[in-house]
């Protein structure tokens, strides 16, 4: 597996757009894990970005909800969502306005599609793996593509570099971007994941997860039932949008399901699950 020091790092992610963690995140995120979280400190601290508290609002009503009410206020917001929902939309507000700028793909359709894969994820944990955190796993999925953001907005090129990589079924991306372009989005992803203080479990498993001897190759029972959490969401969304599944599923997926625990079926019953929920919206 791959080992990086952090000066071997900085240099590989020298010159892409790396966000540091908003601080806002830190203090609303400090206020929710407290002993006793406050609604009213809540609101006071998104309502103190007004763009922020003007996209969940936006967001919070739009027909991917499906309130028959309008929410007025993050206040609102809060009591309706929950606090774990907010956390996650906050999140990923916060990580989609993070990278703005002319890209060579569709930010919105690759937010959307992480977005998915996170959501995904968080089913497939509280299904078969309630041991792990829906919080850590709503991360892994929603940050662990993040790193083609980031070359997509430097690399005007890098669209054609995704279209290669599509229609060869054995290429290997990460391999690819790195004799292109010196460097990877699973390595960018962890440099961000871990700028952003998230779990060093989640961020081990965004910097190997296009590794395919990763279960074989991991001692850690965490990681691997989060890598194979991911990769079954991963491919759900792949073959959701496009009725085939990945070239890469097809070679790990019976590893995948022995450390599930699950079979054939059980995933097939997800993956149409999960096409039913896409349709109905």
């Amino acid at each position: 597996m791959i080992a990086l020091d952090n000066q071997k790092l900085s240099s590989l992610v020298s010159g892409f757009h790396i966000p540091p963690k908003p601080a806002i995140l830190t203090e609303f995120s400090d206020e929710i894990e407290s002993a006793e979280p406050s609604l009213e400190n809540i609101a006071r601290i998104i309502s103190k970005d007004i763009s922020l508290s003007a996209l969940l609002l936006k967001t919070i009503n739009s027909p991917l909800f499906g309130l028959n009410r309008t929410i007025a206020d993050i206040k609102q917001a809060a009591m309706f969502l929950g606090l774990d929902k907010l956390r996650f939309l906050v999140t990923a507000t916060l990580l989609k306005r993070s990278f703005s700028g002319k890209a060579c793909i569709s930010l919105e359709r690759f937010w959307d599609e992480s977005l998915e894969v996170a959501n995904t994820c968080m089913c497939l944990g509280v299904k078969y793996k309630s041991q792990l955190s829906v919080d850590e796993l709503y991360s892994v999925g929603l940050f662990h593509n993040v790193g083609i953001a980031a070359m997509a907005l430097r690399y005007p090129d890098y669209v054609d570099t995704l279209a290669f990589a599509n229609k060869h079924p054995d290429a290997n991306i990460t391999q690819l971007e790195q004799s292109k372009y010196h460097c990877d989005h699973a390595t960018i992803g962890y440099y961000l994941a871990v700028s952003w203080h998230l779990p060093q479990s989640i961020c081990n498993v965004i910097l190997h997860h296009h590794e395919q001897r990763f279960l074989e190759n991991s001692s850690n029972s965490r990681d691997r039932l989060t890598y194979a959490i991911l990769k079954c969401a991963e491919n759900a969304v792949t073959y959701s949008r496009s009725l085939s599944h990945s070239s890469e599923w097809m070679r790990i997926k019976q590893q995948i399901f022995s450390e599930l625990g699950i079979v054939d079926e059980d995933y097939e019953d997800l993956v149409e699950d999960f096409i039913e929920n896409i349709q109905g919206r």
